[in-house]
């Protein structure tokens, strides 16, 4: 089983290019909240916000839902009462400001990672909720050559899993993580991000630019007060929104990706120019309906399934190595790596944290 999902989710990311419509605002100055993850009663992501912050209807048995998004407070909406909902803005943990020496230009950074999966069908739900602590290793100066991946690594992980049929209910809790790190699977390219020029370094109020693409908004950028953001679409210039990767069809694996989103946040710094040593969070959703007859047989299902995923990483701490210490420092092992949650990360919703408190009672009573 987990061959099988390391070989979907990996040669998925291979593979990847670079009713009456409800809507999410911000709570603060009304501009639409994009991006925003929905799960339903049951923990279970069923959809995102689009650029205009709309959203397809939500069915009654779902509710209620939870709405979790870079940079805003979770918002739980019990009914479906309003059309327009408010998410409130969250405030970011800023760390202390760091002169990069010229000897350690090599960043190691630590984080705290939230990965969020789910595979449905009509009647069948899989869903995995799993914390991990990782780092990597990138560039702290725009000029500056590690000769290193920038890829993440886990040092230590929690998972659950929850199976649900019309016959079956059941948890379980795996340290070990029987599903793969997703973010590990892709290799992290750190380019600069620039904002408008017309943006400005000590204004409180939100400024906003977006871009358009072939199929939707490809790149929406925005600054209030310390934090910059920017989300891209990955499939706006993508025909009809839908990207369907060939190699996964010659793997028997066919799926159709509608949705494909990456968000990060900065802190604000006078230049306007963004590297990887100025990042605060960042998030990866991903949906896609799959045809292929080896996806579908995880859920023995003769129809395609859902695939959907969405990852918080949070930033914990920030070390500065010479290319040589670097290296040295990527060499070690550690026999017992602690969790550390920072203090801006938002509380999981009901049903995650039922999930949890659930599977870590059962693993205790097997014990």
């Amino acid at each position: 089983m987990k061959t099988i999902y390391a070989i979907i989710i990996g040669a998925l990311l291979y593979c990847l290019p670079a009713g009456a419509q409800q809507r999410v605002i911000d709570a603060t100055d009304s501009i639409p909240v994009a991006v925003a993850s929905i799960f339903d009663a049951n923990g279970n992501v069923i959809g995102y916000t689009l650029a205009d912050g709309t959203f397809s209807e939500i069915s009654a048995e779902a509710y209620p839902v939870t709405l979790r998004c870079l940079g805003y407070e979770p918002l739980v909406i019990e009914q479906p009462k309003d059309t327009v909902w408010k998410m409130k803005p969250c405030f970011f943990d800023m760390q202390e400001l760091v002169v990069v020496p010229v000897e350690r230009n090599v960043l190691k950074q630590t984080f705290y990672v939230r990965e969020y999966f789910s595979i449905s069908n009509e009647t069948d739900t899989v869903t995995y909720f799993s914390e991990h602590m990782a780092h990597r290793f990138v560039p702290a100066s725009k000029d500056a050559k590690t000769g290193m991946s920038s890829k993440m690594y886990t040092d230590c992980t929690r998972s659950y899993s929850h199976y649900k049929d019309a016959d079956t209910d059941s948890v379980a809790m795996d340290n070990k993580s029987e599903f793969p790190f997703m973010l590990s699977l892709i290799e992290v390219t750190d380019k600069e991000v620039t904002a408008p020029k017309d943006f400005k370094a000590q204004s409180d109020s939100t400024q906003i630019y977006e871009k358009s693409g072939k199929s939707g908004v490809l790149l929406i950028k925005k600054q209030n007060g310390q934090v910059f953001s920017y989300t891209m679409d990955g499939l706006a210039d993508m025909e009809n929104h839908i990207y369907s990767p060939w190699a996964l069809k010659l793997l028997g694996m066919t799926m159709d990706i509608n949705q494909m989103y990456i968000t990060r946040a900065f802190r604000v710094n006078n230049e306007g120019h963004y590297i990887e040593k100025d990042l605060l969070q960042s998030n990866f959703v991903m949906e896609a309906e799959c045809r292929g007859k080896y996806i579908r047989k995880i859920l023995d299902s003769d129809k395609p399934v859902l695939m959907r995923m969405m990852a918080e990483t949070y930033v914990v701490e920030r070390e500065y190595f010479s290319k040589e210490e670097a290296k040295a420092e990527r060499k070690k092992t550690s026999s017992k790596t602690d969790f550390v949650i920072p203090s801006d990360v938002p509380p999981l919703n009901d049903a995650t944290l039922r999930l949890v408190n659930r599977a870590k009672a059962e693993s205790n009573q097997i014990k």
